[in-house]
């Protein structure tokens, strides 16, 4: 499989804490999303909440846990695109250990017409070029 492309680094925050004392399991996929969007805004260019994009798939497995004062770092991939899907990898690292994996497959959306849509050219080319894809 190839390498992770996209990375970024966190630093868990007090409301990220569940009653354990550690990182709310729904607080990794946040972590996830945030990687998500600043891939968006310094790849494609775009910020991804105004992005016409749904999410249909998603998926996680927990390896550790993770606590304040540690480092997160979300590793993120692209994979093949379709028609009209972008499935994304994601490594969470805590201290440089894994923490969790998952992936999303987000869809291009038309909004207006409620239904999927090509994937725009240019997020497509950004994506095959960052990514090292086959265009």
């Amino acid at each position: 499989m190839p390498e992770y492309t996209y990375e970024i680094e966190l630093e868990p925050q007090y409301r990220d804490l569940d009653p354990n004392g550690h990182v709310n399991q729904a607080v990794y996929a946040s972590y996830c999303e945030q990687a998500r969007a600043n891939y968006w805004a310094d790849v494609i260019g775009q910020r991804h909440d105004r992005a016409e994009l749904v999410m249909v798939q998603s998926e996680m497995e927990f390896a550790a846990e993770i606590r304040l004062g540690q480092t997160v770092t979300v590793r993120q991939r692209i994979g093949e695109l379709g028609d009209t899907s972008i499935p994304i990898d994601y490594e969470v690292r805590v201290d440089g250990e894994p923490a969790a994996t998952g992936s999303v497959v987000l869809l291009s959306y038309d909004r207006d017409a409620r239904e999927p849509a090509p994937i725009p050219d240019e997020w497509r080319t950004a994506i095959e070029e960052h990514e090292g894809h086959d265009a």
